[in-house]
């Protein structure tokens, strides 16, 4: 008879040592490939909107102090592209920063809510008025508490962002279900056993879902706080633009400011997926 250790792996036989398995990293092809092919989409996009705009010009002969043409808002891109690269830099770090803000205090926030309905009931409600109030009211608020300079607009966008972070963590951190709740009970796993090795994995699907949806608003805030306060940023450059009637100029940095929105929303989704791949 042969044995039957002739018929298994090398590294399974008695006394084999055991091939350690290579080490990933952090797959970003599957990443760079998404970002590129949405980024893609987004110039095809642009341009068949600037060719509508200049045969909206064309047909209903829409004069230039009302609606400058594509080519003259290029023209005030490349002449103040130094001007409108600062601003765009200011607001997406105040943006980044006020994510950043945002994100940590859903996070504990959604944490506090798993681990105790009673504050859920108590501080649900105050949260959901503090997010429901217009901004407009609370922005004199925030002008007080962080004054007129970058920290009123990191203020505003981790208030207006935290809200959406925290009910997709919140909704993440309930998805396990029962039957795998008491599966870690009784292998003896505790409440942080728990929530690094079943909650969190289950809860990173919704929680960049939420930094999805708080990403694609998230420069406009950045933007708004700016015009409230004349802190330097898109924001500011836009209102002086139009206070001088520079159209072109203002048509500028508002394009400016939906690429690098669209460029904050699109690295959410290359983060998301660069998670997905690595923990495959």
């Amino acid at each position: 008879m042969k044995s039957t250790a002739m018929n298994l792996p090398d590294n399974t036989l008695p006394g084999a040592a055991s091939t350690p398995r290579a080490s990933r990293g952090i797959p970003l092809k599957g990443a760079a490939l998404l970002s590129a092919q949405r980024m893609a989409g987004y110039l095809a996009v642009m341009l068949a909107v600037a060719l509508a705009w200049q045969l909206a010009i064309w047909v209903f002969e829409v004069p230039a102090y009302l609606l400058p043409s594509p080519g003259a808002v290029a023209q005030a891109f490349g002449a103040h592209a130094g001007d409108i690269g600062e601003a765009a830099w200011r607001t997406v770090q105040n943006t980044v920063i006020g994510m950043g803000v945002a994100t940590v205090v859903a996070v504990l926030l959604a944490l506090l809510f798993i681990a105790s309905p009673l504050a859920d009931r108590a501080l649900m409600p105050l949260i959901v008025v503090v997010r429901t109030v217009p901004m407009i009211a609370i922005a004199p608020v925030l002008v007080l508490i962080f004054g007129r300079d970058r920290w009123n607009g990191v203020g505003m966008v981790a208030l207006l962002s935290f809200f959406q972070i925290m009910l997709a963590a919140k909704k993440g951190f309930e998805a396990p279900s029962r039957t795998m709740l008491e599966l870690m009970h009784c292998a003896g796993a505790g409440f942080w056993a728990t929530l690094l090795k079943l909650r969190l994995p289950c809860a990173l699907t919704h929680l960049f879902t939420g930094l999805r949806i708080a990403s694609a608003s998230a420069i406009l805030c950045a933007m708004f706080a700016e015009w409230l306060s004349g802190a330097p940023g898109l924001g500011s450059l836009i209102l002086d633009a139009n206070s001088r009637q520079h159209f072109a100029l203002m048509w500028a940095a508002v394009g400016a400011g939906t690429l690098v929105s669209y460029l904050f929303f699109t690295l959410t989704i290359a983060m998301e997926r660069a998670v997905q791949d690595w923990s495959r």
